[in-house]
C-alpha cells in the first residue's frame, strides 16, 4: 500500500479536523490582517486537500500572497518531499516488536477495521502493523479519494507558487515535531481512537460539503462546535497535543512577526484558528487588531 508523501498533520476530521477545516470568525473570508501599531501580517485557515472544484480560492488569499513578502507555512514541505524523509516516517509509523492493532484493540474494534477495509477492497492484515497515526492518515487519504478531493491543498498550492515566485518560505515547527505526534497518537488508547476514527470517517461524506460551505462563509462558531467540540469532548488530551499546547507555542513566533519590517502571511490548517484557545482569539486577546480581508 502506497502513501502519499507527507500528508501527516494533514489528515483528520474531528481528529481529523486540520485536514479540511480553514475556520473564521462570520466574517466572509478565511484571511485576516493582525495589525499592532505600524506593523502587520496576514494570517489564512487552509484547507489541506482539495479537489478541482475548489478553485479558484477565494480572493483574499490572492490579495495577501501579493501583499506579503514571506510565507509561513505550519511546516517545512520542502523537506516533507524528500524520500529520504518518507522513508523515515513510514520506519516510525509502525510498530518494530511484536505489537499489532489485533493485540492493542478490542476484538469488535478490529473486527469494524476490517469491514471497513474490506468495503474498500484492502485487506486489513496490511495495516495490522500500522500505529493509530498511520491509520488515521492511511484512511482518510482512501476517503478523500474516494470522495474526489485528493487534490492539491490550500498549502502545497502556495508553496508552489512561492517557488515559482522566489518568494522566502518559513515554517512554524520542525517537521520531525508533527511526525513524533502522529507517531505517539492514541499511545495507551488505542481501541478508543480507531474506533473513534471509523465513525469519523463514516461522517465525512456528509460533512465535508458543510465544512467547505463554511470555510469560504467563515462560520467557525459552527464549526468549532461540530468538529472541535466533540474532539475536545472525547479526546481533551489530544485537542491539547494537537491544537492547544502548538497553538501556544506558534504564538511566540506570531507575535515577532508583528515586529518584523517585512509583511509575512502565515499559512495555518483548520482547527488552529477556531475556538477560545485558537490563533485568532489568542491574538486578539494580546491586543493584535484582527481584520478580516
Amino acid at each position: 500500500m502506497k502513501i502519499a508523501p507527507m500528508k501527516i498533520g494533514k489528515l483528520c476530521i474531528g481528529i481529523l479536523c486540520s485536514l479540511f477545516l480553514a475556520l473564521a470568525a462570520h466574517a466572509g473570508s478565511p484571511v485576516w490582517k493582525v495589525s499592532q501599531g505600524d506593523r502587520h501580517f496576514f494570517i489564512g485557515g487552509t484547507i489541506h486537500i482539495l479537489g478541482e472544484s475548489d478553485y479558484p480560492l477565494p480572493r483574499a488569499f490572492d490579495q495577501a500572497y501579493s501583499k506579503s513578502d514571506i510565507l509561513v507555512f505550519e511546516t517545512d514541505i520542502q523537506k516533507s518531499r524528500d524520500p529520504k524523509f518518507s522513508e523515515m516516517f513510514m520506519a516510525r509509523m509502525v510498530y518494530p516488536d511484536n505489537r499489532t492493532l489485533k493485540t492493542l484493540v478490542t476484538p469488535g474494534t478490529f473486527q469494524a477495521l476490517k469491514i471497513f477495509t474490506a468495503d474498500r477492497n484492502i485487506p486489513v492484515e496490511a495495516m495490522n502493523k500500522f500505529k493509530p497515526g498511520l491509520v488515521l492518515i492511511t484512511l482518510t487519504q482512501i476517503e478523500v479519494e474516494r470522495m474526489g478531493v485528493g487534490g492539491t491543498g490550500v498549502d502545497e498550492f502556495f508553496f508552489s507558487r512561492a517557488v515559482r515566485d522566489g518568494k522566502p518560505r518559513q515554517h512554524l515547527e520542525a517537521l520531525e515535531e508533527q511526525v513524533a505526534i502522529f507517531e505517539n497518537l492514541g499511545v495507551g488508547d488505542e481501541d478508543k481512537l480507531i474506533a473513534y476514527i471509523l465513525e469519523d470517517l463514516k461522517r465525512l461524506p456528509g460533512l465535508l460539503p458543510v465544512i467547505k460551505t463554511a470555510w469560504r462563509a467563515g462560520d467557525t462558531p459552527g464549526l468549532d462546535r461540530a468538529i472541535l467540540g466533540p474532539l475536545k469532548k472525547d479526546f481533551p488530551g489530544l485537542y491539547q497535543t494537537l491544537f492547544a499546547a502548538r497553538n501556544q507555542k506558534w504564538m511566540t513566533q506570531l507575535k515577532r512577526l508583528a515586529k518584523t519590517p517585512g509583511v509575512e502571511f502565515v499559512l495555518v490548517g483548520a482547527g488552529h484558528l477556531a475556538g477560545d484557545q485558537g490563533l485568532l482569539s489568542q491574538l486578539k486577546r494580546q491586543g493584535f487588531i484582527i481584520t478580516n480581508q
